[in-house]
């Protein structure tokens, strides 16, 4: 999962300095960090008619603003397809741009002009992804299209065969929050290209996917929910159902994140899912979530507990406003007066205020606050392997294990298994922190790889070909 709830609003206020008055050409190249650590690089150039711009990501690849608006004193930018936007007013004192970036929540950014060389890629240690592309792989790829009749879009994706004969086992992988392809990129790693390979050399047939609106998918990925989402990967199935070279009865569903959330609704609608894992899972109801994650960065950036308790209590009230408010419009209404009786007690910057009520109200948001995963995973009748790291701060193990497991005490196959000392992405870390993805050269753990391809073969190993179930 992206990081996803308040985090930016928390961090926003532990952090926030106040802004100077002054004005600045916009022109030029930008770089600056989110609160996870994550390094926004931009570039932004004159046109006749005004502002150009691309954002620039770790691997080097560009995605063009749709709009760029500047005046000297204040700097906008947006990319519609994503529902991302950044405002912000010139700060003279730090000599950078101070505002939000708005994406699936609101995070505090700072950009500054781009000392020479900063705006070259930053050349990493991927060593599992190296060994990768080296070579050799022993299976062999074939880029797929199918067709999510539900949503009436085509999504694409790669099928990973292992050599031989099939029909083989297979597995459908599904991706976390954000606008991801089929390698679920993260801060720089590559974590679905380093599973589907782990997974294909144990034997196992793999399928990941872009998600829609993203790479060569069709549809939207703005204005999405994760039940929309849910229809895409059940299309997958379908899809890996259907091909020649695969098992029916030994296809399952493998979710990092919210794609965890994602797994067992694909399972509860179609009974012929063989099993399911589920990576850093949330099982508890978004709303409370979304609690426990900001508190636990918070904790982590070095919030006082006072403003810890104080936050959260606000958040809690924010939430259930948001849930029980019968429509978006009046879900906002609610948002602002909350938020700003937050500013007024210091919880909340008055910066990101109205972009918090805007991107806590949308579609996504406003059901993933509501759904609890814990009630679909009472309904399952499959084998299902929840794996937690201990450090995970963005769906921490302490509040969402224990839920895992008690849900899950009657089904009978299951297993929750947490793993200390690996954080979000299943990496060994130190503090667990979001900020320190980017910077660990272990993309997966490779005993967190084995677990879960280990548990999968044994899973689809019978002597007559049909699932264990």
């Amino acid at each position: 999962m992206e990081k996803l709830g308040a985090i930016g609003a928390i961090v926003l206020t532990i952090l926030a300095a106040g802004a100077s008055a002054g004005a600045e050409e916009a022109t030029g190249n930008w770089t600056g960090s989110l609160p996870s650590g994550f390094k926004v690089r931009l570039r932004i150039d004159k046109t006749a008619t005004g502002y150009a711009g691309v954002l620039i990501n770790p691997s080097n690849m560009e995605t063009t603003l749709d709009t760029v608006t500047s005046d000297g004193t204040k700097l906008s930018f947006a990319v519609e397809k994503l529902g991302l936007r950044y405002d912000a007013a010139w700060d003279g004192g730090s000599k950078g741009w101070r505002g939000d970036l708005v994406f699936q929540g609101s995070h505090p950014l700072l950009l500054q002009r781009a000392a020479p060389g900063s705006m070259a890629a930053r050349v990493r240690k991927r060593p599992q992804e190296d060994a990768i592309a080296s070579g050799p792989r022993p299976y062999v790829e074939r880029g797929v299209v199918f067709r999510n009749e539900t949503a009436g879009i085509d999504l694409a994706g790669t099928l990973s065969l292992p050599e031989g004969a099939g029909p083989f086992p297979a597995v459908v992988l599904v991706s976390g929050t954000g606008p991801n392809t089929r390698d679920e990129e993260v801060d720089g790693h590559k974590v679905f290209t380093v599973l589907a390979d782990a997974l294909v050399r144990q034997g196992l047939a793999v399928l990941r996917y872009d998600k829609r609106g993203v790479g060569g998918s069709g549809g939207a990925y703005r204005g999405a929910t994760t039940a929309d989402f849910a229809t895409d990967g059940a299309a997958a199935v379908r899809f890996l159902m259907a091909y020649l070279e695969i098992d029916p009865l030994r296809v399952g569903v493998l979710g990092h994140s919210e794609g965890g959330v994602i797994a067992p609704m694909v399972a509860a609608s179609d009974p012929t899912v063989a099993f399911i894992v589920m990576m850093a899972v949330p099982a508890i109801r978004g709303d409370k979530l979304f609690v426990a994650q900001s508190a636990k960065v918070a904790r982590l950036y070095g919030a006082p507990e006072a403003y810890v308790a104080g936050r959260q209590a606000l958040d809690r009230e924010l939430y259930a406003a948001v849930i029980a408010a019968p429509t978006a419009e009046a879900a906002r209404a609610e948002a602002k007066t909350i938020l700003a009786r937050g500013v007024e007690n210091k919880l909340v910057d008055a910066g990101e205020a109205d972009s918090l009520a805007k991107s806590i109200t949308s579609r996504w948001q406003r059901y993933f606050l509501a759904h609890d995963p814990a009630l679909v995973l009472r309904g399952l009748k499959i084998p299902v392997l929840a794996v937690y790291g201990g450090l995970d701060a963005q769906v921490p193990a302490a509040d969402n294990a224990v839920i895992a497991r008690e849900a899950l005490k009657d089904v009978q196959g299951a297993t929750v298994v947490e793993m200390p000392g690996l954080n979000h992405l299943l990496q060994r870390a130190e503090t667990g922190s979001p900020e320190e993805y980017v910077d660990i050269d272990e993309t997966v753990s490779p005993h967190a790889l084995e677990l879960m391809a280990s548990w999968m073969v044994d899973r689809v190993r019978t002597g007559d070909g049909a699932a264990v179930r």
